[in-house]
């Protein structure tokens, strides 16, 4: 219900918040203010970190994780026919400018863009096959679109959709010595986000 309260507010014309008596730059935010954010998505969790540089504009500072590991079995009878496991972990950095609008008074918007950048790791393997492992890099360029919900003048949740587009490298090897490298690529439309931030 929040989420669709915010959504909606999100949505609304200037010409509706002029009529509530805002004006576009009636934010909460100070110069010089700092906040930190933190959020998570379907395969993600993040850090980062606002300085604002007016009541409208901030710098962005983010970190997002991400990673797992799987391990599979099968069995006849009580032996053990296949033996696999993948693992992966990713670490990307993003720095960016941000920019709000006032939708009321405790309700803004927001658009951020930048950059990003990021490490890679992944290996996958099982009995009786090949197993490889691979490192890499990645750098590309994002901008997302969200809003804001002040729970009060210190805390806001809130949730964003994010676009990007990078271009990876990897670098892998496999138990038989063989070596080889992978490059792509690629545009992401990531679903929606959600944040808490804390403001200082």
């Amino acid at each position: 219900m929040l989420l669709c309260r915010l959504c909606l507010v999100v949505g609304l014309s200037p010409a509706v918040v002029s009529g509530q008596g805002l004006t576009p730059d009636t934010t909460p935010f100070h110069r010089g203010q700092w906040a930190a954010q933190f959020g998570a998505g379907t395969s993600f969790a993040s850090l980062g970190f606002l300085k604002f540089t007016a009541p409208t504009r901030a710098w962005l500072l983010d970190f997002h994780l991400s990673g797992g590991h799987t391990r599979s079995t099968a069995h006849r009878g009580d032996s053990v026919v296949a033996d696999g496991f993948t693992s992966s972990a990713v670490v990307n950095t993003r720095v960016g400018r941000r920019f709000f609008q006032a939708r009321g008074k405790v309700v803004a918007s927001f658009q951020t863009v930048g950059v990003l950048g990021g490490l890679t790791h992944a290996c996958e393997g099982a009995s009786r096959a090949i197993s490889s492992c691979d490192n890499g890099w990645d750098a590309g360029a994002f901008g997302e679109f969200g809003g804001v919900y002040l729970v009060s003048p210190r805390l806001s949740l809130g949730g964003a959709a994010t676009a990007s587009f990078t271009y990876a490298r990897s670098y892998g090897r496999d138990n038989i010595g063989d070596r080889y490298t992978h490059w792509a690529y690629s545009g992401a439309l990531q679903g929606l986000s959600f944040s808490a931030t804390v403001y200082f």
